[in-house]
């Protein structure tokens, strides 16, 4: 069983990695996409999945993009 779910898992990594990198699909959902996928089929439960991330790092990423779209917006980049 725990087999199958290591397969199962590497399989939906490898399909998002590899529609992340044709760019076909937006990123955000093959990522959302597969995170689903993981917890439909029973790789990751929903409390796992959630202590897995780390929102230090998310919330840093979310203030970087907060600060570059002000930065965008002023014409900082074009300068």
């Amino acid at each position: 069983m725990l087999v199958n779910h290591f397969i199962i898992g590497i399989l939906i990594f490898i399909i998002s990695y590899i529609a992340i990198v044709s760019e076909k699909i937006h990123r955000m959902v093959v990522a959302v996409f597969g995170a689903g996928l993981m917890i439909l089929f029973h790789v990751l439960s929903q409390e796992e999945a959630l202590a897995k991330i780390d929102f230090n790092t998310l919330g840093l990423l979310i203030g970087m993009m907060i600060l570059v779209n002000i930065l965008k917006e002023t014409g900082l980049f074009q300068y």
